[in-house]
């Protein structure tokens, strides 16, 4: 029996304990840094299967790093969980059935590493609903080490390849003087003023930016009482981009011009960022072109990535940066959209554990072509300088 069946039939063999713990974490939604539940569910399954488990990594309390090694020479592989909620709407995301693929994953390549030589390092990744939760573990070194990972996200569509914007979101303050409006207006210096000629020229702009990017805003505070100049106004913003370096350009342009507003109206200028920057994803190829052939053996349909598919912000993309490496997406239900209530539920249902039958099986699979292959992690590391290339590649993200 060739090593890819015999991981098929791994996971098969650990279905009923992938379920129960794709179960467990839908049942106990919970949310950014507080998947207290979740961790420990996700921990004692890969404890079960023989995995050296680590807990509290990377900065985290709530991430998990789980080992397997055949104590033999050959790459280390690291397959990434999520389990965090979505606020509001629980698991609309589907980050349940991405614990329990991992874990099974895992678990299957496990069974075989013997023969293949290297490592498995099953990680738990929290707050990717915002929190950035991959960013800090990748700034506190949780995945040094790792010659290729792959996360496998539930969607309606299978899909190997994936796009994602580039984020960065920045809060400004502008403070004026505070007056009566009424009677004594000259006495005042009007903090909405520069807010609302940002909207004006950031408008006017959008033929100059084209199609680099996105900088789309609310006024989150537009001052107390009519009656008053308002002495303190503010504004958030989220920058967006398919390419890091066109949102950082955008990101300095919004700077610039809010400096520019305060200098003209005499205003003070306070700007901060939001959260993590989440950077666009760079699928390595060569990893991809296995996983493409996997779900293909395992009867899915591999569609192109497109644009129904929804297009948002992961800090996978972050990884990918730095690690070669992949996020792609295994069909749950066709059409229905992530971040619904109806895909909440399909994700906790009978379809959402086939999916997560052949999410598991497939990266399993692919962990096998990468940790046996010919010149497997030869070709995947050239992919990963010739991307470096490509991007004019210096960091792997950008904070203020």
């Amino acid at each position: 029996m060739d090593l890819k069946t015999r991981v098929q039939d791994r996971v098969d063999e650990v279905m009923g304990d992938l379920s129960a713990l794709s179960a467990e974490i839908w049942s106990n939604p919970e949310y950014n840094f507080e998947e207290h539940k979740a961790m420990e569910a996700f921990s004692r399954y890969l404890r079960k299967y023989g995995f050296d488990v680590e807990t509290g990594i990377g900065g985290i309390g709530t991430a998990v790093r789980a080992v397997f090694t055949s104590g033999k020479e050959g790459p280390v592989i690291g397959i990434f969980g999520e389990y965090d909620a979505v606020p509001g709407t629980g698991h609309a995301c589907g980050h349940n059935l991405m614990a329990a693929m991992a874990v099974g994953a895992g678990a299957a390549v496990a069974s075989v590493i013997e023969e293949t030589g290297g490592t498995v390092v099953v990680f738990g990744t929290p707050a990717e609903e915002g929190g950035g939760g991959k960013v800090i573990m990748l700034e506190n070194g949780a995945f040094e080490g790792l010659d290729a990972a792959m996360v496998l996200h539930p969607a309606n569509e299978t899909v190997v390849n994936d796009i994602s914007y580039s984020r960065t979101d920045l809060v400004v303050d502008f403070y004026g003087k505070k007056s009566h409006a009424a009677t004594w207006p000259e006495e005042g210096i009007s903090a909405l003023t520069p807010v609302l000629e940002l909207f004006n020229l950031l408008n006017a702009m959008k033929l100059e930016i084209g199609d680099r990017g996105k900088i789309l805003g609310v006024i989150s505070k537009g001052g107390d009482e009519p009656i008053y100049v308002p002495d303190h106004c503010q504004a958030r913003f989220t920058v967006r981009s398919f390419s890091m370096k066109d949102k950082i350009a955008l990101v300095k342009k919004l700077i610039d011009t809010c400096e520019g507003l305060a200098k003209i109206t005499g205003t003070r200028l306070e700007y901060s960022q939001e959260g993590k920057s989440y950077e666009d994803i760079r699928n390595n190829p060569v990893i991809e072109g296995f996983l493409h052939k996997n779900f293909e053996a395992l009867g899915e349909k591999v569609m192109p990535r497109r644009k129904e598919l929804g297009i948002g912000c992961t800090d996978m993309g972050n990884v990918t940066h730095r690690i070669p490496s992949l996020q792609s997406y295994v069909q749950v239900v066709p059409i229905l959209r992530g971040h619904t209530p109806e895909f909440q539920e399909a994700v906790g249902g009978p379809m959402g554990i086939r999916a997560l039958n052949i999410g598991a099986k497939a990266m399993a699979m692919t962990a096998v072509d990468l940790l046996t292959g010919d010149n497997a992690m030869e070709l995947t590391r050239d992919a990963f300088s010739e991307m470096k290339i490509k991007h004019d590649w210096e960091d792997d993200t950008w904070e203020m």
